[in-house]
């Protein structure tokens, strides 16, 4: 586990291979190092796009890299996290302003009303 500073996030506290194929790419990528290893690993461009941007306002991003015989146990125990949808969330995301695409140098992230909203709600569920 260690301390990564990761354009448009700052320090972050990271573990594993994410973190990293994160800390390479942070040196070089221009979408910045979380969205470059999510790529590189596989994730959709723009799921990878918007977990960053998650990541930016205050949330958590969970990776596991496992066998696929573990596939199915891992991701039932991921569920029971209430992981984001990304699709939903890129909507919540461009009705507030975001642009869709993860901005390394945006300013440090305040959340809306709407936001405030919109987390108590999913910690209500």
């Amino acid at each position: 586990m260690g301390l990564l500073a990761i354009p448009g996030l700052g320090p972050v506290v990271a573990a594993g291979w994410l973190a990293s194929t994160a800390a390479v790419a942070a040196g070089g990528a221009v979408a910045g190092g979380v969205v470059g290893a999510l790529v590189d690993a596989g994730e959709n461009r723009e799921h990878a796009h918007v977990y960053s941007e998650a990541v930016r306002r205050g949330a958590t991003l969970v990776s596991v890299r496992v066998p696929d015989s573990e596939e199915p146990r891992v991701r039932a125990i991921l569920d029971g996290y209430r992981p984001i949808d990304p699709t939903a969330r890129a909507a919540d995301y461009r009705r507030e302003g975001w642009s869709g695409t993860f901005d390394p140098a945006a300013p440090a992230y305040r959340p809306s009303e709407g936001e405030i909203e919109r987390i108590r709600r999913d910690w209500a569920a």
